[in-house]
């Protein structure tokens, strides 16, 4: 079905919302995340593409739909959002309390905030007394101390291994 398109290079969502207009089909469209504004081509973007137009991930933050009519939706990852939905302005993004890691390639959730060794290997039925908790950050995968909290944010990526001279 072909809909008629909008003669604007651009379609600025979060102008027709402030009208109370309906949002005309158009090849791109104008959205605001988090203040800042981007061009998209599809008027049916993830919530993980949008996300991504801001360089944030899932496993840490939310995506949240603004509505002129002060309500405010929750978008899931891999949900679609209908960018011509009347009253859309635009979407804010929102630190997840509880939050992805990954640990030896699976994902876990857990709150955000300082988490101890033992807790994280505790997701994979694991004891500091017979693993040792690897990170990986910027590098390969290093060792994390034990006796000192692990500042969890949302999308770390560890690894598992024997300790040395443990049986596992």
């Amino acid at each position: 079905m072909d809909f008629p398109q909008s003669q604007e290079p651009a379609v600025d969502i979060f102008e027709y919302a402030q009208r109370g207009a309906e949002v005309p089909h158009a090849h791109r469209y104008h959205v605001r995340i988090d203040g800042e504004k981007f061009e998209i081509d599809t008027p049916r973007p993830t919530g993980e593409f949008l996300l991504g137009k801001v360089g944030k991930r899932p496993c840490a933050f939310e995506l949240i739909e603004e509505f002129t009519h002060c309500e405010n939706d929750v978008v899931e990852p891999k949900e679609e959002v209908d960018l011509r939905k009347k009253g859309l302005k635009g979407f804010i993004t929102a630190h997840k309390d509880v939050v992805e890691i990954f640990i030896d390639g699976l994902a876990y959730r857990i709150e955000r905030g300082d988490r101890t060794v033992a807790e994280i290997l505790g997701k994979v039925n694991k004891t500091p007394e017979g693993y040792v908790l690897l990170e990986e950050k910027e590098g390969p995968p290093m060792p994390v101390p034990p006796d000192r909290p692990v500042k969890i944010k949302g999308c770390e990526i560890f690894f598992t291994q024997v300790q040395s001279g443990a049986s596992s």
